[in-house]
């Protein structure tokens, strides 16, 4: 029998591939603004959460690598998010973009307007140099269709002109561990994540979207639920 490969693994197994030699050899890229309080910078982004069990599953793959490299950080369970797409990239000088709030607010509810529930399987673990990723797969052409239409609200009330500012989002992936020290044992680390590059993690079924005020890390303790929209 031939199991089908799912057209994001490519962009995964890429990310892995440009960056596991040098996560072997300690040459990783620190977030210095990690270890500086909490973040300034502000942007809007759609999301959705995983369910508790999902959460918790990442969580002890968390654990897992936290005790090889416990002075990284773990993005905390109330933090984990999928982004369905950023409408503006977070930023220092955001109070522009955030005068049109209410615009933002009503391109999202135009785009989710009968937008159906999708599922999201996740299966491995992917690396850059900057952070660790769970590698997220969707079930159908759900979420590529709901990120066009948001796409298309935005360019219809003039809002595209910092859109897919860094790139044209397309994978489903959830950020879990982002590097702040050097690595105390790269080799070993490094192991962890190749043993994980296929693990089951389970789906993550996205009934409600939320438009959220957020800085980079999605930081529960500063983020600003603007609403949450229910989809079909």
């Amino acid at each position: 029998m031939t199991t089908l490969i799912h057209p994001l693994q490519a962009r995964y197994d890429a990310i892995w591939d440009a960056s596991s030699e040098a996560l072997r050899a300690g040459q990783i890229d620190c977030d210095p603004r990690l270890a500086a309080g909490p973040d300034p910078r502000r942007g809007l982004t759609v999301i959705a959460r995983p369910d508790r069990l999902l959460a918790d599953r990442f969580g002890r793959l968390l654990d897992r690598l936290g005790a090889i490299e416990p002075h990284q950080y773990r993005h905390p369970l109330a933090d984990m998010h999928v982004t369905i797409l950023s409408l503006f990239t977070v930023c220092e000088d955001y109070h522009g973009q955030l005068a049109r709030r209410e615009d933002y607010r009503a391109a999202v509810r135009e785009a989710v307007r009968d937008a159906p529930a999708f599922d999201i399987e996740f299966r491995g673990l992917t690396a850059s140099r900057g952070a660790v990723l769970a590698q997220g797969f969707p079930r159908d052409g759900a979420l590529d269709a709901l990120r066009e239409r948001l796409r298309a609200q935005l360019r219809a009330r003039g809002l595209d002109a910092a859109l897919d500012a860094r790139y044209k989002l397309v994978t489903a992936h959830a950020t879990l561990l982002r590097f702040m020290r050097p690595l105390g044992d790269p080799a070993r680390f490094a192991a962890a994540l190749a043993d994980l590059r296929d693990a089951p993690l389970g789906t993550m079924r996205v009934e409600q979207v939320e438009l959220a005020l957020n800085d980079w890390y999605m930081s529960s303790g500063s983020l600003q639920n603007i609403e949450s929209f229910g989809l079909a």
